[in-house]
């Protein structure tokens, strides 16, 4: 405690990735520099360290997947993963962020303390580091691989076999047959440049997703010097800012009684028959059978193309186990493959689940998600004080990183507020987290996301309910993090 009454607090940031780092920056623009940020990987990164596959490339343009603080000087309009990782270090360095970084430290364990109002973070490194009286949780929900019980289990095959999340640096394709399980995202990017230098792809496609153009292109060397300039790179960033903010009003993009919701269906099924008007056999089997926006559209300029190669084969099965020459669908049929890419997701319900939290009275946070996560804004839940959660419940939107940026801010402003006032403890009013968490799902109820098994609704949990998609605009949710910040929170 200082001589006027205020004191410094200590804060921990678990995760170096973009959420982390917009943590750490909100707490330096407020005076906080007694921060300690844990990663458990060798650097910083987060998404873009690990996600290194072939082709890994951000799916929303750059100058919206980037901090609103940070310019730079993009190369292409959807930045690849190696750009992705300079920018996170750029930023690092000029914000003077590497200091704090205590790097192959992953957490196990944060427990809150009763008596001293503070909280332990034990690592796999059992270093003592000290007591922290707050922890801002930076590790997002896409962490934690999915993959199908056949690949934990004995079998016989010997070529190598990786997920997205885990590439390996010693891996090529080139010449090889090469299986594809997954049809989302990260295998759309995988394909396409499998398709290029294997002898053989096989995509396994348990549903079809929708899909819709991705425009992706590198900046033209004049697009580049003007983009250096401030005025035209706010004005890219605006521009982006402004549409992803009205698609996503009231969350109309994603209600099938709304006009956006049918344009983009109707959008989707016109690039996928222009892109395989010659190809009916692969059209039919390319139109999903779920409400568009159900589940996260897929964005690609090159994969129905890739599917038309030849050496490329589309089997609309699932894998259900290995052999010693491949995979075996579930027809019965068997795939000789010299490596297998499991592009097969995320375990995205189980939040926070590379380590424990208890808060008050020893309650265990993964035992009060019971029945879903849930949060007040996705950041705080009761009985966890001074626990902030960047990326949590209910708040996967575009552009995330807006997001991260309003979450961390939410958090460091709260953090100053108490320590200006000689107080430390920060909680969130029950009645606010319970009407939020009714308003929220209310409003989910009315999206498609509702109706549709995905990972949005992740149906590992009993009550099917919606927890991880925001059910409005973007702005809707900054507007929400300033105003209700005091009256949503009590500091003692």
């Amino acid at each position: 405690m200082n001589t006027d009454g205020t004191y410094t607090p200590r804060v921990a940031v678990i995760g170096a990735g973009f959420s982390g780092l917009a943590a750490a920056v909100a707490l330096k623009k407020r005076g906080i520099d007694d921060f300690i940020i844990f990663e458990r990987s060798p650097g910083l990164g987060g998404t873009w360290r690990h996600n290194t596959y072939p082709g890994a490339e951000v799916d929303l343009e750059s100058h919206i997947y980037s901090f609103s603080f940070e310019r730079y000087d993009w190369t292409r309009t959807h930045a690849g993963w190696q750009e992705l990782l300079a920018y996170l270090h750029r930023v690092t360095h000029n914000w003077n962020l590497q200091s704090h970084m205590r790097f192959n430290e992953e957490v196990l364990h944060v427990a809150w303390s009763d008596e001293r109002s503070q909280y332990t973070v034990s690592t796999t490194s059992r270093i003592d580091h000290g007591q922290f009286d707050y922890v801002i949780s930076a590790v997002g929900f896409l962490n934690t691989p999915a993959e199908p019980p056949f690949v934990r289990e004995d079998h016989d095959f010997t070529g190598p076999i990786c997920h997205t999340s885990k590439w390996r640096e010693d891996l090529d394709m080139t010449g090889k047959s090469v299986g594809v399980l997954g049809t989302g995202s990260s295998a759309v990017q995988i394909v396409t440049e499998a398709e290029k230098v294997a002898s053989a792809v096989t995509v396994f496609q348990i549903e079809p997703n929708w899909m819709l153009p991705k425009e992706a292109r590198d900046f033209s060397p004049l697009e580049r010097r003007l983009n250096r300039l401030a005025p035209v790179y706010a004005y890219r960033r605006l521009k982006l800012w402004v549409d992803y903010d009205l698609r996503q009003h009231q969350a109309r993009h994603a209600r099938e009684d709304r006009h956006l919701n049918g344009k983009r269906r109707k959008a989707a099924l016109a690039y996928l028959h222009q892109q395989m008007a010659d190809r009916p056999d692969l059209l039919e089997l390319l139109v999903p059978t779920f409400p568009m926006e159900g589940r996260r559209t897929v964005i690609s300029d090159t994969y129905y193309q890739a599917l038309k190669n030849p050496k490329v084969r589309l089997v609309p099965h699932a894998v259900k186990g290995l052999s010693a020459r491949g995979a075996i669908d579930a027809n019965g049929e068997e795939h000789q493959l010299d490596m297998i890419v499991l592009a097969t997701g995320f375990q995205a319900h189980q939040y926070l689940s590379t380590y424990q939290v208890s808060g008050e009275n020893g309650i265990d946070l993964h035992e009060t998600w019971a029945d879903g996560a849930e949060a007040f804004l996705g950041m705080m839940v009761p009985g966890f004080p001074n626990f902030f959660i960047m990326f949590g419940p209910n708040t996967n939107v575009v552009p995330l990183v807006a997001f991260y940026e309003a979450q961390g801010r939410f958090a460091a402003s709260l953090i100053a507020r108490a320590a200006r006032r000689g107080k430390r403890r920060v909680e969130v009013r029950p009645s606010a987290f319970y009407i939020y968490n009714d308003w929220a799902q209310n409003r989910l109820a009315k999206t498609v996301w509702a109706v549709t098994e995905s990972y949005f609704r992740a149906g590992a949990n009993r009550t099917g309910k919606v927890i991880s998609q925001w059910p409005a605009s973007p702005s809707t949710y900054i507007m929400a993090t300033k105003l209700l910040r005091r009256l949503a929170t009590s500091i003692k």
